[in-house]
């Protein structure tokens, strides 16, 4: 039998996708007794490792830079003074905003996310986003809160960070809407069980352009992929400004309750909107 060039190239191609449908069956084998737990409110998973989080920024430069283009960030000394376990928010006019958090962090960290995402592609996505530090923050079964604000919590009086955007759900415009009260809920649960304050950094994060609030109608996948697929109508940079951090005593000063805490912290993230690019 003569081996030819074409014989060899072909046989190397068969390898190379015997090889990688192996690794990717071993990988989903591995990963599905994962895919209910991480799809579950109040799991708390092993907290993301330095390793994760390089594959995480990396992945988060490349969707930023097909999305948006340049970022700029201002306040970045503020990150150098926090003196505890801190919740990261910010406001949430684009998807792409939980891939510009990474970048401004640059450490591990927690990151709540929508019940919908975990799910997603049989909840593989899920498991795979777990191991960055993403958690859910709904499930079918509706208690109000009461299990992610614990798992939330639990997280952070072990002195971890966490990324929360108290909006909830995009809006695709500089408004920033409705603020929840969770976060604040999830600060005070902490300081409590820590015995010592936490912290909420706030940040703003203002886009060259906007899809405008017309495409929150729309389910979060067909949202995905119309702006990801028309990005270079949307690629005009990104400025995040990092505001100084605010412990819990100042958050529940005067007497504040979870609603007026929850005023005070979106006033402070709204007024670092820098207007402009």
């Amino acid at each position: 039998m003569t081996v030819t060039p074409f014989s060899i190239t072909v046989f190397a191609a068969l390898a190379i996708f015997c090889w990688a449908t192996f690794r990717l069956i071993r990988t989903l084998v591995r990963a599905s007794p994962m895919r209910k737990n991480v799809t579950t409110c109040g799991y708390v998973a092993p907290p993301p490792s330095i390793k994760d989080t390089g594959r995480m920024l990396k992945v988060a430069r490349r969707l930023t830079n097909i999305q948006v283009g340049k970022l700029t960030f201002e306040g970045l000394h503020h990150l150098d003074s926090l003196d505890g376990p801190t919740i990261f928010s910010a406001n949430h006019p684009h998807w792409v905003d939980v891939a510009i958090l990474p970048q401004m962090i640059q450490a591990p960290c927690r990151y709540m996310a929508h019940g919908r995402v975990m799910q997603s592609l049989g909840g593989f996505l899920g498991v795979y986003l777990s191991k960055m530090g993403a958690f859910a923050a709904n499930d079918s079964i509706k208690d109000g809160g009461t299990r992610t604000r614990q798992g939330a919590a639990t997280m952070l009086a072990r002195g971890e960070n966490i990324v929360i955007l108290p909006e909830g759900l995009t809006n695709f415009s500089p408004e920033v809407s409705v603020f929840k009260e969770g976060t604040v809920k999830i600060a005070r649960m902490a300081a409590q069980m820590r015995g010592g304050p936490v912290y909420i950094t706030p940040a703003y994060i203002r886009y060259g352009k906007y899809p405008g609030p017309w495409l929150a109608r729309f389910d979060r996948q067909i949202q995905f992929f119309t702006i990801f697929f028309l990005s270079p109508f949307f690629r005009r940079g990104a400025r995040t400004v990092v505001g100084k951090p605010i412990s819990t005593d100042e958050l529940f000063a005067d007497g504040r309750d979870d609603a007026a805490a929850t005023q005070y912290l979106k006033d402070a993230i709204v007024a670092l909107d820098p207007g402009r690019v």
